[in-house]
Formats: structure tokens, sequence, C-alpha cells
């Protein structure tokens, strides 16, 4: 199960059908959330699966899900999980189930990685008792995966969803296609469900061995970027034995797994109790049907029994190698209908093989795009994907050694104990967790580091704690215990210049005296040079600022020169040096301003001086025009006029003319600074 999300207020909390009383969300996949809940009439926890809304819209999938619900809810068995009831509540349609308190299979595997081969034979003994009950009671599961595998903490198995996937296709066919099909599961769909075929009890039984192989190894037998490339590989490519990844899986459980992956229905166990007595069998020490020479085959034949992947090379067959799976309920077939049944078999399998590679290659040009010129840039190395990492073996080494080799492979999360061991020298390894050979799932998960056991000699001392001191303070301390300092520096928000951010070792650990010690020290947000941005859009330069880590505050201005919402100047201007994730002030125009001409009435006054002063503090440029007058004229130095005419509408920083009186050298005639004059001759 998910880790439980915060609970609803009891105010919040719906009720279904009057009944079914919703607590907290615990789920949630693909079609429906799964919510902890409890049934008011019979006082029991209950876990109620609601659908998304637009399952509800098709009439055809809610008579499917009726049918599929009430179909599981007939399985009662130990193994299933147990369905109560079906109802439609706020648009919607939900499935009441027995609440299973623990963890998903896929949670286990995640956390643990590969299980120890007898754990997972059990466990895939009572998912294949669930199958083999629900076959007898006409319901094939179609969606066995490890996400629809639960433990409960007292360890009993419960597979979960029967139905779920037929009512989510609409038809036996399974057909890969499907908007909301099975793609979602392409990882444990079998070969004849990837070609379009009907599932019957033999593809859950594939589904259920390739649950086994991801048990083994911590990770299924076929991945691949997409659904598509998966399902090919389900149909042509053979799976590595899970003893290559895991070492410790035993021939016998190899060889029921294997035989469980094969491609043909016909060849696989022929039901799900066929695989479980098998299962069984391993477990008391008995042989196994996989491995019997007379009466089925082994798991190296197994393997080239099936197509090799395109570029590798076939391993040559004989007769002797490759016998036929007998099942006792199978009847002898005419030679000439199996002829002709597998050639129309090759044929339809090949015609969907190329249909896969063409839709495979159409994906890949829509994502990476179509190159015309092609062959100028650097080929594309497509590698693995897989990011599983097999420990090596350490036991004997030096705990330096063994650390460096780590972390070479890739290995991030390590931690080394050192403890007293008389027999074992100083600094070597004598216990590794997880054991040599395994192949991790997750190698760098924080909570399942690598951990290594070393022989404490007589200078380990534990690691001082020094994160968020000052870096002299920190390097003085781990000196003083005897410890080499090295320094390495990195930008940050959240830590002051020279603070130790972190350690390479933490203070819960113990090291020999003279281990060199990394602490990460802050250098602050680092220095940036303000960028240009005059000229650009408010836009551009907010992107232009981003780029560097700075952050903008805008101010508005009117100007003549930028158009509007054109960024006129920052502050700090261009070139200046400042603390990355500083605002820097972006000066943004609001184009040219308008004003109103005034009248000399408003302005208080005509004279010319004053009239001037002021109309350029009003953002005006101003010109004088002289007109002569005779001598003695009181307007001598006074404004005759002014052109444009007093409340006229006026861009700012346009001109505006005065017309000045002036007498014959008189004091007028002398120009104000700044100003232009004009002198007018008076006419004859």
């Amino acid at each position: 199960m998910a880790p439980p999300e915060t609970p609803m207020s009891d105010n919040d909390r719906p009720i279904f059908s009057g009944r079914y009383e919703l607590y907290r969300r615990i789920a949630r996949g693909g079609m429906a959330e799964v919510f902890l809940g409890r049934d008011k009439l019979l006082d029991r926890p209950v876990a109620i699966k609601v659908l998304f809304p637009e399952y509800a819209t098709d009439p055809s999938f809610v008579e499917r899900f009726r049918r599929e619900a009430q179909a599981a809810a007939n399985l009662n068995q130990p193994n299933v999980v147990g369905v109560y009831d079906w109802g439609q509540e706020a648009g919607t349609y939900y499935i009441v189930m027995e609440y299973v308190e623990g963890r998903s299979l896929a949670e286990i595997i995640r956390a643990e990685g590969p299980l120890h081969p007898d754990r997972a034979a059990d466990i895939a003994i009572d998912i294949a008792a669930a199958l083999a009950f629900a076959h007898r009671n006409g319901v094939v599961h179609r969606d066995v995966k490890p996400g629809n595998v639960l433990v409960t903490t007292g360890g009993q198995v419960k597979v979960t969803d029967f139905g779920i996937a037929r009512a989510l296709t609409g038809n036996t066919s399974d057909n890969l296609t499907q908007t909301g099909s099975v793609m979602g599961t392409a990882t444990y769909l079998s070969p004849e469900q990837a070609q379009g075929q009907p599932a019957d009890p033999r593809s859950d039984v594939y589904s259920l061995s390739v649950v086994l192989y991801e048990m083994l190894t911590a990770g299924p037998p076929f991945t691949g970027d997409t659904p598509v490339s998966i399902a090919y590989k389900h149909v042509q490519e053979a799976p590595n034995p899970p003893s290559q990844f895991n070492a410790d899986v035993p021939p016998a459980l190899e060889a029921i797994c294997l035989l469980g992956l094969t491609k043909n229905p016909e060849e696989r166990y022929a039901s799900a109790d066929d695989l479980r007595g098998d299962l069984r069998r391993f477990r008391t020490g008995q042989q196994v049907l996989a491995t019997q020479n007379g009466g089925t085959v082994s798991a190296t034949t197994v393997q080239t029994r099936i197509t090799p992947s395109p570029g590798t090379r076939p391993v040559a067959q004989t007769a002797a190698q490759t016998p036929q799976i007998p099942h006792p309920e199978a009847a002898p077939r005419d030679s000439s209908a199996v002829k002709s049944a597998s050639d129309r078999t090759r044929v339809w399998a090949t015609l969907l093989v190329v249909l896969l590679i063409v839709v495979a290659g159409l994906v890949y040009l829509l994502v990476n795009g179509f190159d015309p010129g092609g062959g100028k840039s650097e080929p594309e190395i497509v590698g693995q994907t897989d990011s599983r990492l097999r420990v090596p073996s350490l036991v004997g080494l030096d705990w330096q050694e063994a650390e460096n080799q780590l972390r070479e492979q890739g290995f991030e999360q390590i931690t080394i104990e050192f403890q007293e061991r008389q027999e074992v020298p100083a600094n070597q390894i004598f216990q590794q967790d997880p054991r040599a050979g395994l192949l991790l799932a997750e190698p760098n998960d924080p909570d399942n580091p690598i951990r290594l056991f070393a022989s404490k000699g007589l200078t380990v001392v534990r690691i001082p704690a020094v994160q968020r001191m000052d870096f002299l303070e920190a390097e003085e301390i781990l000196l003083a215990a005897g410890f080499t300092v090295e320094r390495i520096e990195q930008q940050s928000d959240d830590y002051a210049l020279n603070v130790v951010m972190d350690q390479s070792v933490p203070s819960t650990e113990e090291r020999p005296q003279g281990t060199v010690i990394t602490l990460t020290v802050s250098v602050g947000r680092g220095e940036v040079a303000v960028p240009s941005v005059e000229g650009q859009s408010l836009s551009d330069a907010r992107v232009t600022l981003a780029r560097e880590g700075l952050l903008e505050e805008v101010v508005m201005e009117n100007s003549l020169e930028f158009p509007i919402d054109t960024v006129i100047r920052s502050e700090p201007g261009f070139g200046r040096s400042t603390e990355r994730g500083s605002v820097v002030r972006l000066v943004v125009s609001l184009g040219p301003a308008t004003g109103q001409v005034p009248s000399l009435e408003i302005l208080g006054t005509t004279d010319a001086v004053q009239v001037e002063i002021a109309l350029q503090n009003l953002g005006y440029e101003v010109k004088r025009v002289e007109r002569t007058l005779g001598v003695g004229d009181p307007m001598i130095g006074q404004v005759l006029g002014i052109d444009p005419a007093p409340g006229t509408d006026l861009l700012l920083g346009s001109q505006v003319i005065l017309i000045v009186g002036t007498g014959q050298g008189s004091p007028g005639a002398i120009p104000n600074p700044g100003s232009s004059f004009v002198t007018v001759e008076p006419s004859n």
C-alpha cells in the first residue's frame, strides 16, 4: 500500500450509499483511487476503489465493470482480496474490497532488492493458488503484476484486481492498441496478448513467471522505452536466465521460471495448478518437472528453443535438445493440422513484428524529429536504460580500496562500520551487506546503503560533526582529531559565505586518523555581471535576467525615444557586478507623455524668463521669437503670445514658441541661456 495521506476531517468524509465512509487515500493507479474506509453497517475497515469519472461515461464499460465485479465477488479464497460490494456514487463507480494491512510486492522488491529464492517461491505458490482458484471459476486475471499482489504484515499473500483488465479492454483479446488497455503493464504481458490473441489461464501463468523473475532479480526480464518495444521483446527475445543477475538462484527454480516464460502457450505450464505443483516440489526438495529430461525440458532447452533477439547467433539445436512439453490434458493432434496452425502462427507473428517495428520507428521519428540532412550529426548511441548495479565482492579488501571500488562502479550510498576483530587485520573488510553477486534495482537508495564492516584499529575515532560551522572552525576541529581536510566550494542560496554545507563522512561513523574528510563550503550565491537589456521588450528582459539568476523590479517612465514596454535602462547598469539572486531595477517606457499648454493666466506671470522656466519644468522645449516694440513700451521683456495656443494637447518634449516683446538695444534682447532667439524686425 502507498503511504497514508492526510486523513479527511470528520465533516469532509464522504459516505457512499449511506454505508461506506471514506477516511483517507492510500493508493492511486491509472484508472482509480483507493481509499481506506469503514463499513458503518458491519463496523469493519474496508478498501474502497473509486474509478476516475472518465470511465463512468462509457455505458459499455459500466456494464463490463458490473459483470467483472460480480465475478470477482464470487472468488472466496484465502489468497484473493475479497470483493464485498460495488455501486455508483457522485457520477462514478466504486468497489468495496477487503482492507489488507501491509505492502504491495512491488514496494517490497523496491525496498529489499532480490528476494531469497525460498521466499520468492513461497510468494509465487500463494499467487498461483489464487490464480488457480479463479481459473476454476472462469475468471482470468489478465493483469498479474507485483502492484496487484499484497503481502500482509503477517506474511499472507493476497492477489487483487481480478477481472479489471477485461473490463477495461471490453473483449477477450486485450488488444495492445486500445486506449486504457493493458499497455500500461506491458512489462508483464504474455506473448499471445501482445499479438492480439485471447488470454487464457496460461497467460496468467506467463505473467506470474515474469513476477517470479522480478522477485529473483529485482527487475523484469524485458525493459524498454515504450510499451511497444517491451511487447516486441515478449514476442521475439529470449530472457536472460535469472542466475546471470543473482548467483543465488537455484537451477531448479530457474528452470521453473524459464518454463513459465516459454513463448508458445502450448509448451508452457498448462495451468496455474501445474506451476504451483512444480514450485511446491522445489520447496520440498523433490525433482521438478521443468528439469526432467524425459517428461519436459531443462532450463537450457527452454532458452535455446526461444527465438534469439536480432543480431545474436542462434544456438545449434538437435532433436534431443528440444523435446516438446507434454501436458496431461492435451490430446494428440494431427501433424498436418499442427503444421498448418504453426504456419499461420508464424505468418501472424511475422506481420505483428513488422507492424511493431514500423510503429516504433514512427514513434522514434515523432519524438526525436526527422533529420533530412542525415549523417552530419554524431550518431546517437542507444544503450541499456537499466540502472541496476551488481554488488561486488569486497570482503578482505582495505576499507578505502573497497569504498573506491564501489564508487567507481556507480554506488553512492555507502556506510562503513568499524568493529573490533582480533582475528582480522585493522581496516580490512570482514563483512558486507548486501552480499556479493546481488543485482540491486535501486542501488543508491538512501534508506538502503551498501554497508561495509571493517576491523577496528587503534587509531579509529568518531568523525566530529562540523556541518553549518564556519570553515576555519571546522577545519581546526578535524585537524585536532587527526584527520586531513579537503575543501570544495559550491554556490548556495541557503548557506552564508564560508559555512560548511556538507561533510563527506557523517558524524555517525568512525574512520582511522589520517582519513581525508572533504568539506563542501558555501561561496554564497556568487557574483554575476548585469546583462544588457536596454532596448529589449519587458518580457525579453525578464528572461535575460532570469538566465543569470537575477530578479527584476519594474519602474515605468515616460520616454520619447523608447516605445511603450521597452526597457530604457537598468539599475545597476550593464556590466556592473551584483550578487546572484539580487534585484535589478528595470526602467520601462510608458511612451511619450502629453500635456496641455498652459495659459499665461494659469502661469500667473507674463515675464518671459519665468514663463520659459515654467514651461521647461513641465517638460516642454522652449523657443523664443522676438517682436520689436517701441522704446518705453511696457511689454518689453514680456510674453506677447504662445504657440501652440494655450489649451492645446501637446507631447511632452515638444517645442513651445514664446513671442517676446523687445526694444532695440534693450536688455531684453540678451538671450536666456538654453533658449533660441529669432529677431523679428518691425514692418514698414
